[in-house]
């Protein structure tokens, strides 16, 4: 257990630093507790130290207790160190615009007409909530109010227009946008 969840640890770590991905899907994946990298942090030095401990301790129950015990620091430690470093990087307020043009969502607060202030939107692209500054180019838009992203302006606020339900909150039904 010890080498084979220290080289899928390894491939792990190795594979997060050579795929780059957005500020959003990094939130979304750290905010999870238990994620790939805090479990196999924690089965490997549960199998590092379990296995030095049995040469120096004959009682497998003991064994297991401070491999455990070793295990859950290391987890503890490696959510701490990533929420830490998160915290830390630099973020972007940009939008990736090709992913968020045409996607569907609901009013969240209200959006003026005629481009005269900003509103509110939810997005759920790939799982992931999102809630964006919007404006629209038509009437006011109402809480509740079934939108589609249009464009995307100075990279922050998203262009949205009201769109027609027939059965209901369209990326429940059709998957509009995705």
């Amino acid at each position: 257990m010890a080498v084979s969840s220290s080289l899928l640890l390894v491939i792990l770590i190795v594979l997060s630093l050579l795929q780059p991905e957005s500020e959003a899907e990094t939130n979304a994946r750290f905010a999870k507790v238990l994620n790939p990298r805090t479990i196999l942090a924690f089965l490997t030095f549960f199998g590092w130290i379990g296995l030095l401990a049995s040469y120096y301790i004959k009682s497998p129950l003991l064994v297991l207790l401070l491999g455990g015990a070793a295990g859950f620091i290391a987890a503890v430690t490696a959510k701490a160190i990533t929420l830490m470093l998160l915290r830390l990087a630099p973020r972007s307020n940009k939008i990736n615009t090709e992913r968020i043009v045409k996607t569907t969502g609901r009013v969240l607060h209200t959006v003026p007409s005629h481009r005269n202030g900003f509103g509110k939107v939810h997005l759920d692209m790939r799982g992931l909530p999102y809630e964006l500054e919007a404006m629209t180019a038509g009437t006011e838009l109402k809480a509740g109010d079934a939108v589609r992203v249009v464009g995307v302006l100075e990279d922050r606020v998203l262009l949205v227009e009201p769109i027609e339900e027939d059965n209901g909150y369209p990326h429940e039904t059709h998957r509009l946008g995705r």
